[in-house]
């Protein structure tokens, strides 16, 4: 036998003797049971501000609605998109308004309500690519003794057709759930190799 024919044959004899020396692997059949459990998990709320618009010819009108501490802020915008001044007559000296309606339609708040104004023909205006806002604040005390049960807010410039809804604002949570996952492995295999 030639010298190099047994190097190749020395090479496979001691590859096969260290298979040998490798563990046996073995498998078995079996089933696993899950179990979760909840635990505590972080929560979070905020109250979301609510937001109507629309617009007619160069107009946009919008309507925003949020709480602030406590209180009810509401804000109605009015946008001059035009190349021209957007002008609005009135009866009397009331330019605007806002409300807020129950969920049977009934006014809960009127902004107006309580006020004088002048008893002469006047008019209101937005300037040409221009932004005019209007404003109302419920304070806390007021808010509070209307807030279950109100629903709806309505704004809109005195002496035009045009009247803005939206909700009230509400609030929204969100929450991560946390558990505890555990699990049982029952099988028929062995459970160690002697």
């Amino acid at each position: 036998m030639k010298r190099y024919t047994l190097i190749p044959a020395l090479a496979l004899t001691a590859f096969a003797v260290s298979l040998s020396a490798m563990p046996v692997a073995s498998a078995s059949f079996g089933t696993g049971i899950g179990v979760s459990f909840p635990t505590s998990g972080s929560h979070s709320s905020e109250i979301v501000p609510s937001y109507a618009a629309f617009s007619f010819d160069s107009i946009v009108e919008e309507l925003t609605v949020e709480e602030k501490h406590g209180r009810l802020v509401m804000e109605l915008k009015v946008t001059n998109d035009g190349d021209s001044d957007y002008s609005v007559a009135h009866r009397d000296g009331q330019v605007y308004d806002f409300a807020i309606l129950d969920k049977n339609g009934k006014t809960l708040y009127r902004r107006s309500d309580g006020m004088a104004f002048t008893q002469a023909l006047t008019s209101s205006s937005v300037a040409a690519h221009k932004s005019e806002v209007y404003t109302a604040e419920l304070d806390r005390k007021a808010y509070r003794k209307i807030k279950d049960d109100a629903v709806l807010v309505t704004a809109w410039l005195v002496d035009t057709p045009y009247k803005l809804t939206t909700r009230m604002p509400t609030k929204v949570g969100s929450s991560t759930p946390v558990t505890l996952h555990g699990g049982i492995v029952i099988g028929n295999g062995p459970w160690y190799d002697d």
